[in-house]
């Protein structure tokens, strides 16, 4: 007989009755202690029930507005659920209640980072309100590898990659069986050029968690960074066996395939990456473009390398291989003559995006 615990029980109890029986929720929850419902509250966030959560955390404050836990998890709740600003005003009430609890102030940070990640050019502010609030975080003693992770990832998105470095290895140091320490370390290690380090850091990632499929797409693409398409490939079969419907993970295998020079099996991980976002990812079509120049399928290379360079953001290489396809396609005019406009057209689009792309030189001074 399957057993179940008593935190398990009421938490199902607490789910059905807020889904269907109101009047009987509010009756129940009524009946419960404050450190019960803060108990279940814990527990229904650490499911993900966010609005669940923060149902339970808010009846603890209509008894005791400045309970100091159930906004901490009210303010948690709200910014799982995306209410950012209502969140930030929670988490800011405990640290005017307790403006030495160390936690609070990790607890902002890392509301502030999620935040930035939501929408980056509206609230690009967040990364230094983050920093801000760690700092306060190390005053009041808390400094730890979860804070030195965070202030890692907020120079990363600042773009300061030598200290995001330094704070994830101090990380990695204090906490070495995190595994998303190593993650964020190894991408930082990816962005600085150092891929033999990014390699051994991702694959200690790996070791820790096999299923995570986001380790072994990082790792897969350090390997192709690194020229060992057969690794990639490798750890991107298993990334893909793990999220066999996430996009960014098939159009890594797909290159890692075209780059060993398997060109049909690189084809069905591209062709499924247009099938699930049609217009998120322009380098799916530009490299089954590629696999059908491969094929001498003229025709289709220039019908995909079209799409492919029709996607936002516009990008040189897309209008490359656009000219190329062209090209080889070889179009004539309506006398018969052989009409290389289109080809020249795409090249010069090409420089247009990027005035030092050489291919595009090359390609047009040779014609």
């Amino acid at each position: 007989m399957k057993v179940f615990s008593t935190t398990t029980l009421f938490a199902t109890l607490v789910l059905g009755l807020l889904c269907s029986l109101p009047v009987g929720a509010a009756q129940e929850i009524a009946e419960r202690s404050t450190p019960e419902l803060l108990r279940y509250g814990k527990a229904l966030f650490e499911r993900g029930e966010c609005f669940s959560s923060r149902y339970l955390f808010q009846q603890v404050l209509e008894r005791e507005p400045q309970n100091r836990e159930a906004l901490s998890g009210k303010g948690r709740a709200l910014i799982c659920e995306g209410s950012f600003e209502e969140g930030i005003d929670a988490l800011k009430q405990v640290a005017e209640l307790a403006p030495k609890a160390a936690g609070v102030y990790t607890q902002l940070a890392g509301a502030y980072l999620e935040q930035y990640k939501r929408d980056p050019e509206t609230h690009e502010g967040r990364l230094q309100d983050a920093l801000d609030a760690l700092d306060q975080a190390d005053a009041q003693g808390a400094s730890s590898a979860a804070t030195m992770n965070l202030r890692g990832v907020v120079y990363y998105r600042q773009g300061d990659l030598q200290q995001a470095k330094d704070a994830l290895e101090g990380a990695t140091e204090q906490a070495p069986e995190v595994a998303d320490y190593h993650l964020s370390l190894g991408l930082v290690y990816v962005q600085l050029g150092d891929t033999d380090a990014a390699i051994e850091t991702l694959r200690r990632a790996v070791s820790l968690e096999p299923e995570n499929a986001l380790g072994h797409n990082q790792l897969g693409q350090a390997y192709l960074l690194s020229d060992r398409c057969d690794d990639a490939v490798f750890e991107l079969e298993q990334a893909a066996t793990l999220a066999p419907n996430e996009a960014a993970v098939n159009l890594n295998l797909g290159i890692a395939n075209f780059d060993c020079e398997n060109y049909e099996a690189a084809r069905p991980y591209l062709e499924k990456v247009v099938a699930l976002e049609p217009t998120a990812f322009a380098p799916a079509y530009t490299y089954l473009a590629r696999i059908d120049l491969e094929a001498d399928d003229l025709d289709g290379a220039v019908t995909q390398a079209t799409k492919g360079a029709l996607l936002p953001p516009a990008n040189a290489e897309a209008y490359y291989w656009l000219g190329q396809a062209y090209a080889a396609r070889g179009d004539t005019a309506s006398d018969g003559t052989p009409d290389s406009s289109k080809a020249e057209d795409a090249y010069r689009r090409a420089l247009e995006l990027d005035p030092l792309y050489k291919p595009a030189q090359d390609a047009l001074d040779a014609r």
